[in-house]
């Protein structure tokens, strides 16, 4: 019969030897972390590729066994060679991640255009253009044509939050304020909610209970500077707030990037007010028609500059760099400088520094790594089908946004819908 190892050199008395368990790890994304147990224990965190060892040795003739906790969360990572009795120091657990397919559903409306409150499907939209999702997961939803601010709750509950559905511009509290197409919506860490009010040319404030005013804009569009309503706006679209409270805002038909303090103040971080496609500092830097912006948790402003088919980075300081794409209208994955993007709209940036960006006229869902990396998540097909990558479809998808644990939410086809890893 079989006997059990032993190992000679241990005296009867000594305490028995122990043994390092590690291995190697691949396929890891820059700036991600897996975290790996060994026998539901001594979890290891890991934030790059190569060799990896735990930090407590296992007794000879002990079993382990190694799994994955925490995958990043757009790959999927799985072990081999990962269980065994110690005997003698083990290497060759082999750890490798390849990247999630993107999983997309419906959260809420349908094709069919409307205004109804409800649940899923039962609730309706009119090309909403605008998202935004808030600490709890409720996702506020700028329905463009409808004049309102929509509110989803994780479960796909609608109602409106704000707006009386009718175009105008009236401060007020929930329905009794009116709105003229809002084309962007952000929140500060209060819960305030920020509306670009695109036809309006104003940007408007909720509170988390309903209460509408205007921060800045006159009414009339135009390209001043100055404080709240001394300044105008023209054709405001994407929004954005900083951790300290100020709100950048995508002056389309300006051709600029605008900053607002909290106390209403305007300026221009970057752009000339001429369409063009040029990188420098501030007023030296020219964009044409920039739609969307997003802020890192550095405070670099990045924007869809829609009529360049680019994404464009912005520093804190205002200066300005090609992000991703070629220039030329197309549709390319690739590194930064060869791929293309088709008049790209809405973007969100995640804690680990991946842009994702919907494609507008490319129906897609497109990903840029830190490193310039761009590939396609889902959708290249106009319509509205769900499903798995390039099998789901979109028809003009003209935002997007991130939630807390990094799911996505897209605005299109009178519809909301959400994608997720597919595990």
């Amino acid at each position: 019969m079989p006997v059990a190892p032993t190992d000679p050199s241990a005296p009867g008395d000594a305490a028995p030897p122990s043994y390092a368990i590690g291995g190697t790890l691949t396929g890891l994304a820059d700036n991600s972390k897996l975290v790996l147990l060994d026998n539901g224990g001594d979890a290891l965190t890991l934030a790059a590729n190569g060799a990896f060892g735990f930090a407590a040795p296992m007794a000879f003739n002990t079993a382990y066994a190694v799994t994955v906790s925490t995958s990043p969360w757009w790959q999927n990572c799985s072990v081999s060679n990962g269980s065994g009795t110690a005997t003698a120091d083990v290497s060759g657990v082999q750890v490798s991640c390849v990247d999630a397919q993107a999983q997309v559903s419906t959260l809420a409306g349908s094709n069919v255009q409307g205004s109804a409150d409800g649940t899923g499907a039962a609730a309706s939209f009119n090309d909403p253009q605008a998202l935004k999702v808030d600490a709890s997961g409720n996702v506020y939803v700028g329905d463009t044509f409808n004049h309102l601010i929509r509110k989803i709750t994780p479960d796909g509950v609608v109602t409106t939050f704000a707006g009386s559905g009718t175009a105008g511009s009236a401060d007020g509290t929930g329905t009794l304020a009116q709105f003229n197409a809002p084309d962007g919506l952000a929140i500060d860490r209060q819960g305030h909610l920020y509306v670009a009010d695109s036809y309006n040319n104003e940007i408007r404030k909720i509170t988390p209970t309903g209460v509408v005013t205007t921060l800045a804009g006159s009414g009339t569009a135009g390209a001043a500077e100055g404080t709240g309503t001394a300044a105008q706006f023209n054709n405001p679209g994407g929004i954005a707030v900083d951790a300290s409270g100020n709100v950048y805002v995508a002056d389309i038909d300006n051709h600029k990037i605008r900053k607002i303090t909290p106390e209403g103040v305007v300026t221009t971080l970057a752009g000339s007010g001429t369409a063009g496609s040029a990188d420098g500092t501030g007023a030296s830097a020219q964009f044409s028609s920039p739609w969307g912006v997003a802020i890192d948790a550095s405070g670099y402003v990045y924007v869809t500059d829609n009529g360049n088919s680019t994404i464009r980075k912005i520093s804190p300081a205002g200066v300005v760099t090609t992000f991703a794409g070629s220039g030329t209208r197309g549709f390319g994955d690739g590194n930064s400088a060869n791929a293309q993007f088709k008049g790209p709209s809405g973007i969100a940036v995640d804690s680990t520094g991946n842009v994702y960006v919907s494609d507008l006229d490319n129906y897609a869902i497109r990903k840029i790594t830190p490193a310039g990396l761009v590939t396609t998540l889902a959708g290249g097909t106009a319509g509205s089908t769900d499903g798995i990558g390039a099998a789901a479809q979109f028809s003009l998808p003209w935002d997007i946004e991130l939630d807390a644990s990094g799911n996505l939410y897209v605005a299109t086809n009178h519809s909301i819908r959400k994608i997720t890893p597919l595990r």
